[in-house]
């Protein structure tokens, strides 16, 4: 498990960015994120790393299309189309600041427990804070207990204000608590939302 308190924030540039075939230009991040469907083959792939000077790059796929997995792919993603906004900024790790978050190399770590990954999602919306993170964690912990052995897990927390430690702990303890099918590879990050009375929290796990 590892996690900080990161309380600078002075670079802009995006952790990660999604990418897509039909852009002019390639912005800048440190992960490159594309969709795999969108036709790229090995050659536009080294192109998009070199020219967005990406660290490594992440397939999202979003349909049962058979991929081959290349070496210049750091892992695959596994979610829904209406997710693919959600994943890249899950793994947009820079966008953490004052709370806890993880960095760029953690992430690479993550992909290291396995090539596929599957993405996931619980959120709630009230006005009693501690209800929303009570049924969020109960909904995030019920979707990981039915993977089977989890090799690696990256869960993310957001809210409309920075979380006291006290939540954190509550959301590692249930994690790490009622998912006995789940090793040491975990990484959590928190980030804050504009979307008021809400608690979202959004894991990528990869299996066995």
């Amino acid at each position: 498990m590892k996690y900080h308190l990161d309380e600078s924030y002075i670079d802009d540039t995006p952790d990660a960015f999604l990418y897509q075939r039909t852009m002019d230009r390639y912005p800048r991040s440190a992960i490159g994120c594309f969709i795999i469907s969108e036709d790229w083959d090995e050659q536009a792939l080294l192109e998009l790393k070199e020219k967005s000077e990406a660290w490594f790059l992440v397939g999202l796929q979003i349909d049962d299309m058979d991929f081959d997995h290349l070496d210049i792919i750091e892992g695959i993603v596994k979610c829904q189309p209406d997710e693919v906004k959600a994943v890249t900024e899950l793994l947009n790790v820079n966008a953490a600041s004052t709370i806890i978050g993880i960095d760029v190399v953690d992430i690479k770590s993550l992909f290291k427990c396995g090539n596929l990954f599957q993405f996931i999602q619980a959120s709630a919306i009230g006005d009693s804070e501690s209800d929303l993170i009570k049924v969020t964690a109960y909904e995030i912990v019920n979707q990981l207990s039915k993977a089977r052995h989890t090799k690696g897990l990256f869960i993310g927390m957001e809210s409309v204000q920075s979380l006291p430690i006290e939540v954190f702990a509550y959301i590692a303890d249930a994690v790490e608590r009622l998912v006995p099918n789940i090793d040491e590879d975990i990484y959590y990050r928190s980030s804050m939302t504009d979307e008021p009375n809400s608690f979202h929290l959004k894991a990528i796990y990869a299996e066995e």
